[in-house]
């Protein structure tokens, strides 16, 4: 037996009001639940029939269609409270709070900040209505970028908003080109490293592990003014290799004065080191980070080739790597789109 057609009784005085009502209100609710009732005094659908037109739950459009018949218009757009007032979370102190929280990363589930609003504000409600105001206080899942514990943000700014004094004290030559790279080098092995990766819903992605802790190094720099970039194979890194590769960086273009941004890590050369190849100019990043330093966009880059693959050898390994790492070093538009922006301001600003 087909469902029952929903009939609402309406006088013609009434329905004109209701359709001047619907044409002249902006307020998306009003105009939803407006267009609601006037579908059900066409008796045209079952009660289902609206909830599919309107995308609610069949419960929703019976409470309106309830509400009109009790107590017309007035009583279908009665307002319990004021809009963004309807729950004790969208009282301001609570706002504030949520999206001081939300900007700190306090939480990873809707349970955790059911958890919160119940010990903090004395608010109890169900984790799986908290998603509509983790949107109003404009939440989303993100993953956090990690932070060394020892790290200085004060020093980190500080060299960000400092970069062109700081390379105007290096003194360099007025009469030569000056090329600013910027360097480091990430470790390449045969243990497989998982990444997430696009697959059909509900099946589960399997990839075999490699197992095998063997590994390489890639030294790398990029010129952030010109996008030329420079990349090595290495066994190991210690002090020694360090300096042959900023050797390579100098050789790249014998008339320029290489400066060259990296870490201070123990196997890195520091200014004033008499083993330095000739012309190179150091300029050491702030301790822990590493996010001052462009090329590590590079290395995440290339982990999306290698990722979730498995190589029988490490030169089955570096020639994936190289196929990589080729578009850097033959477009320098690739190169020059992982320069950060106030890296590059400050870099053409010096003489």
């Amino acid at each position: 037996m087909a469902r029952k057609r929903t009939q609402l009784g309406i006088s013609p005085a009434g329905l004109r009001e209701l359709k001047a009502r619907l044409r002249s209100t902006t307020d998306l609710r009003e105009k939803e639940r407006l267009q609601v009732v006037l579908w059900a005094t066409q008796g045209r659908h079952t009660l289902a029939d609206l909830g599919q037109l309107a995308g609610r739950a069949r419960s929703t459009i019976q409470i309106w269609l309830d509400h009109f018949q009790a107590g017309g218009l007035a009583r279908l757009l009665q307002r319990e409270s004021p809009p963004g007032q309807s729950s004790p979370i969208g009282k301001p102190k609570v706002q504030r709070a949520l999206r001081a929280g939300l900007k700190s990363g306090r939480w990873r589930t809707a349970g955790q900040v059911a958890a919160w609003l119940k010990a903090a504000h004395g608010i109890d409600r169900a984790a799986k209505s908290l998603y509509r105001w983790l949107g109003k206080a404009h939440g989303a899942l993100r993953v956090p970028r990690p932070a060394h514990v020892l790290q200085d943000p004060p020093a980190s700014a500080a060299f960000r908003a400092e970069l062109e004094q700081r390379l105007e004290q290096l003194a360099l030559p007025k009469d030569k080109p000056v090329k600013i790279w910027v360097a480091d080098e990430s470790r390449f092995g045969l243990h497989t490293q998982s990444r997430r990766c696009w697959a059909l819903r509900g099946q589960r992605v399997v990839i075999p592990q490699q197992q095998r802790y063997e590994w390489d190094y890639v030294y790398g720099a990029l010129e952030v003014l010109e996008g030329d970039a420079q990349f090595r194979f290495m066994p190991s890194v210690n002090l020694d290799f360090s300096r042959d590769f900023l050797g390579q960086i100098a050789a790249s273009d014998p008339a320029a004065e290489p400066v060259v941004i990296q870490d201070q890590a123990g196997f890195h050369p520091r200014p004033g080191d008499p083993g330095l190849p000739a012309r190179i100019h150091l300029l050491p990043l702030p301790p822990y980070s590493p996010e001052l330093n462009p090329i590590e966009g590079l290395w995440d880059q290339v982990q999306d080739v290698t990722c979730n693959q498995r190589y029988a050898s490490l030169d089955a390994l570096e020639r994936t790597l190289r196929t990589a790492l080729r578009p850097f070093w033959e477009t320098p538009a690739r190169v020059l789109s992982l320069i950060h922006h106030w890296l590059s301001t400050q870099a053409n600003a010096t003489p």
